[in-house]
């Protein structure tokens, strides 16, 4: 989505958003993170505390979801943002859940990145606030390097997806 389209209800902001996982089911973000840092499934298993390896091998094939309450020990183990992983899901266990958190929560669910720019932005202003979002200069100023910025990502996403280094 590009910062020039409609803007999108803050409700639904946070679950539209693009990170580099954004497009990938929890599965496959399991999977692909645990072949980035070479973790094997019963490193996963006892992280999460599951008497079994095999319940990692389910969620890694879509046979058994995450349990909401695994995802941020998941998402520490796997260096992901533990709020864009339990968002993610809460989002395909439970979306009418999902849908109602971000209805409520929704300006306030913030990941580390996010946080981090917005203190980039707030030494940048020099104490000033400033509406950027409403800014026509800032937004065509930076409409092109969001694009870039989303674009590269879906291109990881998808190269991870379509790696053949089992």
């Amino acid at each position: 989505m590009s910062m020039s389209e409609d803007k999108v209800p803050t409700a639904l902001s946070f679950r539209l958003r693009d990170h580099r996982f954004t497009a990938l089911p929890v599965k496959d973000i399991l999977k692909t993170r645990m072949k980035d840092l070479g973790i094997k499934n019963v490193d996963l298993q006892k992280a999460l505390d599951y008497p079994m390896p095999n319940v990692i091998a389910m969620i890694k094939s879509g046979g058994m979801k995450l349990p909401a309450g695994k995802a941020v020990i998941a998402a520490k183990l796997l260096e992901v943002d533990p709020v864009f992983l339990l968002a993610k899901v809460v989002a395909e266990s439970d979306p009418s859940l999902w849908d109602a958190i971000s209805e409520v929560m929704g300006e306030h669910l913030i990941t580390a990145n996010e946080l981090d720019l917005l203190k980039l932005v707030r030494e940048g202003l020099d104490g000033h606030d400033v509406n950027l979002a409403e800014s026509p200069e800032f937004i065509q100023a930076i409409t092109p390097a969001l694009n870039a910025i989303v674009e590269r990502q879906n291109e990881l996403a998808r190269a991870a997806l379509n790696r053949n280094d089992d």
